[in-house]
């Protein structure tokens, strides 16, 4: 089944996978190659979480700390310290309902960390589009799962499907691009 994202945890060893197979799924990359891949014998992940429904993304944050993924069962799930997880992850640490069913027009959101943390508590932010009226970007603290702001303004007519933060870390800058080719800046 298709693969929607991988993401590297920080350590350079441990692999994240999403997609419509309904898992995230960890994998320690020094299982690729070698011997297993010689026996065609494909490796067993560290650890999967089934999600339900399919999964349109996975990423860890920069510290590695956490690791936030995006579900067509309208979740956003974060689970902390999912590189040292093992086996079946049977519920995410924090689960925070969100409506990502974008339909077929509509590129489906993924759930993208800032680069860097922003505060002296070090907290990880992330950004995610919304489907709710008025049309907003969404800001959550990855730490508490808890909506910090929702940008909007009436220059945002679309749903912003991917958005992502400008790496710069001393001003805090928001971009987002709809399916009609709109792309929002917010500073």
């Amino acid at each position: 089944k298709k693969i929607n994202t991988v993401s590297l945890h920080p350590n350079g060893t441990t692999l994240a996978t999403a997609g419509l197979d309904t898992t995230v799924a960890l994998w320690d990359i020094r299982n690729f190659g070698g011997k297993s891949m010689k026996s065609k014998k494909i490796p067993e992940p560290l650890a999967v979480q089934h999600c339900g429904k399919s999964v349109n993304s996975a990423f860890f944050s920069p510290s590695g700390r956490m690791l936030l993924s995006t579900t067509m069962a309208d979740n956003l799930d974060l689970i902390t310290d999912g590189h040292l997880r093992s086996g079946l992850i049977k519920k995410p640490d924090k689960r925070i309902r969100h409506d990502n069913r974008t339909g077929r027009w509509l590129s489906t959101f993924m759930a993208r960390w800032h680069p860097h943390s922003l505060s002296a508590g070090n907290d990880e932010i992330f950004v995610v589009g919304s489907m709710r009226r008025p049309r907003s970007i969404e800001l959550f603290n990855g730490s508490e799962g808890e909506i910090i702001r929702a940008l909007d303004g009436e220059g945002m007519t679309a749903v912003t499907s991917r958005c992502c933060f400008h790496p710069s870390s001393e001003k805090l800058v928001v971009m987002g691009g709809s399916s009609s080719g709109r792309v929002t800046v917010a500073r």
